[in-house]
């Protein structure tokens, strides 16, 4: 990061954490009426540097953090009593959201003419699932009743040009993670790219009918219409066109990826996308990409290669386990 970026980053971090602000801002959320000791400013910025140093295993790290941070002595009990208010989920939630939002720098970027180039946001999408205390499983039940009887989920979108998360939501494990994606307006412009959890053709169609672009990792056992048939090296595949999928399955070559143009009918209208298959050697299995994306500007080789970089929402990780640590302490607080 360069002199200017950092001076940047400086000034933004000033006026995130501005004192007048976040307490303000505790106020607002009604967190406090009074500034004693642990302000909404002091608490916010211990928080957010205890996650930032260390990995946070309690609620007592969180304790520790601020009286190391601030030179006080306040007991256990104290602390506790200010996070377990109903309100602090609030007040943390607000500030979360000023800092995803205020804190975000473009980092990556394309020249003019190169494939990308056009879109002003990468869009990535993915969701995490966190065992938790088996005392939480009415409230946050998990998926798998038998292993993690209380589980919750973090859903994360994150935008690969600034490389950072743009919004974070905290559900019970048993929510369905298409109802976080981006809504198809704010596509515009932009590239999605999404695992399999997230196929939803409805969604796919008016992510389109916005002008949004995407990549989605697409499920096995889909049987859509194939229009059109394409090998890797151009060649077209007739005897696998105008045909089902899953009819043509055997079919579909293994030394060769392809690129198939295939259709579904969808509330009524047709659905028109590109399927690409390609073999895995190491699963022995057939991986599927769907898009929309032109194939003369992006080639099968360019869109297997940026899928690949949905995997910088999972080397993520460290930023999601201090964000849920954060969230389930203020999710704790009120129950």
């Amino acid at each position: 990061m360069d002199h200017g970026h950092l001076s940047m980053v400086a000034d933004k971090f000033q006026w995130v954490f501005a004192e007048s602000l976040l307490n303000a801002c505790g106020k607002d959320a009604k967190f406090c009426r009074r500034e004693r000791i642990i302000t909404p400013f002091r608490l916010g910025l211990a928080l957010t540097a205890t996650c930032a140093r260390q990995r946070v295993e309690t609620l007592a790290d969180f304790h520790r953090g601020f009286n190391a941070l601030w030179g006080t002595s306040i007991t256990y009990k104290a602390f506790y009593n200010q996070v377990a208010k109903t309100h602090f989920a609030d007040f943390a939630r607000t500030m979360t959201e000023r800092l995803i939002g205020e804190m975000t720098l473009k980092v990556l970027g394309f020249q003019k003419g190169q494939a990308f180039a056009e879109f002003h946001h990468i869009v990535i999408q993915d969701g995490s699932s966190f065992a938790i205390h088996d005392g939480l499983r009415e409230v946050f039940p998990g998926r798998f009743k038998a292993v993690k009887p209380a589980a919750v989920e973090l859903h994360a979108t994150m935008d690969l040009l600034c490389d950072a998360p743009t919004t974070v939501v905290l559900t019970p494990d048993t929510t369905n993670e298409q109802a976080f994606l981006p809504e198809p307006a704010t596509l515009t412009g932009a590239l999605l790219l999404a695992d399999r959890g997230y196929i939803d053709l409805g969604y796919l169609r008016r992510v389109a009918q916005a002008r949004g672009f995407f990549i989605i990792r697409a499920k096995a056992g889909m049987n859509p219409q194939v229009v059109e048939a394409f090998r890797d090296d151009g060649k077209r595949l007739r005897s696998l066109r105008n045909k089902p999928l899953q009819a043509i399955h055997a079919k579909l070559p293994k030394r060769q990826r392809v690129d198939l143009v295939v259709q579904w009918q969808v509330d009524g209208h047709p659905l028109r996308l590109r399927l690409i298959i390609s073999w895995n050697r190491r699963t022995k299995s057939f991986c599927y990409f769907l898009t929309n994306l032109p194939p003369k500007r992006y080639p099968i080789e360019v869109i297997c290669r940026a899928y690949k970089w949905r995997w910088q929402v999972e080397i993520f990780q460290p930023y999601y386990d201090s964000s849920e640590r954060l969230s389930l302490i203020a999710a704790c607080g009120n129950h």
